[in-house]
């Protein structure tokens, strides 16, 4: 059987790349043994399949540049990148701010490079070893440039939503990503839309490019019943781009009483607590704050939810908080961002405008408590279209065909 090497950024520690947790212990099967490469090893760790070992490669160095001498002896590849880079640029002038940033990342993948040649070069065998980087990114790179140096490496890489979309990097310019498809063999996309996006920057990789949700997996379908309170939930990190305002600000329009639960936490919590605490009298909140994935799966397990409402401004796919509540068979309420589109459809919920206002929310969410989707066959109807596109059961089993392909 073949091994699988699997780049990461934490990844097994801290509470990021969560959806790994779903991901993993399906293509593990598929492996002898994986090897799990973290760029920042930071945090506790996780549990992991019995056959998946971490390979810690970097403690405190993992941003050390290659030096200039390395650099001039290496200077074929460095220019090469440089070149697919700068073609790549909206402009010369936007090539011209960011050149320091780009010369820089190039140096630290340089380095990393090095580090992995050096420990883990000899072992590489194509017939044996599956290269995967979960984000297209930083490793994306280091495994690029190892590409360059040995053409026999073959890897693979997933593409969510800050490497991908041109709008998530500044200036409009994901400095390496030309470079990264140039060298990639397959990419998993997140979302038909961000497929589609990328088919139409890069037509030339377009038989590069494969759709592969991310997914969730199935605890069965959670507790409900009609009652006189209509019962949110969400479950966001609390920053700009999330826009978890917009929910607050349209709950303190409603007349009906409303409990809404929040999971998520960060910069924003004070803007939400101000507007928390002008809720009238008959909405109760809850900020749970970070609370990890399994405590919030057991919460969805034991409490009824009448509606799950998301108002990011961006998403790279479907949503994996939007996943996990329809898999309950909770009704959503989402705006239109990246991939959300692709989960939000008339069998599921209701799919708001890019830019919701909170009065055209509020207007939602007033009459939900009355509506179609408080209805134990509309709950029914959105846990089956889940379980149909976005059980990690089946979704998984099709990327770990892929990735022994």
């Amino acid at each position: 059987m073949r091994e699988l090497w699997l780049f990461t950024i934490r990844y097994p520690y801290g509470n990021g790349e969560s959806f790994l947790e779903h991901e993993l212990p399906v293509i593990a099967r598929g492996f002898s043994r994986v090897k799990v490469f973290p760029l920042m090893p930071e945090g506790p760790p996780r549990a992991m399949p019995a056959n998946a070992e971490v390979v810690q490669l970097f403690d405190r160095d993992a941003f050390r540049a290659a030096g200039l001498a390395d650099v001039l002896r290496d200077m074929r590849r460095f220019l090469h990148v440089v070149r697919v880079s700068r073609a790549s640029a909206p402009s010369p002038a936007i090539y011209r701010k960011h050149r320091r940033t780009l010369f820089s990342r190039i140096r630290q993948a340089m380095y990393r490079a090095s580090v992995l040649y050096r420990h883990h070069g000899a072992a590489y065998d194509p017939d044996r070893v599956t290269l995967y980087s979960y984000w297209t990114s930083d490793w994306a790179t280091v495994l690029g440039l190892w590409k360059l140096h040995d053409r026999r490496v073959r890897f693979c890489t997933r593409m969510m939503g800050f490497d991908m979309y041109d709008h998530r990097a500044p200036d409009g310019w994901q400095l390496l990503q030309a470079f990264h498809l140039e060298q990639v063999d397959r990419v998993f996309v997140i979302a038909q839309a961000g497929l589609d996006h990328l088919a139409g920057r890069y037509p030339q990789h377009r038989n590069k490019l494969l759709l592969s949700y991310l997914a969730t997996d199935d605890h069965g379908a959670g507790p409900w019943n009609p009652g006189s309170t209509l019962r949110v939930a969400s479950c966001a990190n609390l920053v700009p781009l999330k826009r978890v305002h917009l929910l607050a600000e349209a709950l303190t329009r409603l007349q009906c009483n409303v409990e809404w639960t929040h999971f998520g936490d960060g910069a924003e919590r004070g803007r939400i607590e101000a507007i928390a605490a002008r809720m009238p009298a008959n909405v109760l909140v809850k900020l749970m704050g970070n609370v990890p994935n399994e405590r919030i799966i057991a919460w969805y397990k034991a409490n009824p939810v009448d509606v799950f409402v998301h108002t990011s401004e961006t998403e790279g796919g479907a949503p994996v908080a939007l996943q996990e509540a329809s898999s309950f068979g909770i009704p959503l309420l989402a705006a239109d961002a990246g991939g959300v589109k692709e989960i939000v459809t008339p069998s599921t919920g209701v799919l708001l405008p890019a830019t919701p206002t909170p009065t055209l929310l509020a207007g939602e969410l007033a009459a939900w408590g009355t509506g179609p989707w408080c209805t134990t066959e509309a709950r029914a109807r959105v846990r089956a279209f889940w379980r149909a596109h976005f059980f990690a059961g089946e979704v998984h089993a099709r990327l770990l065909r892929e990735l022994l392909r």
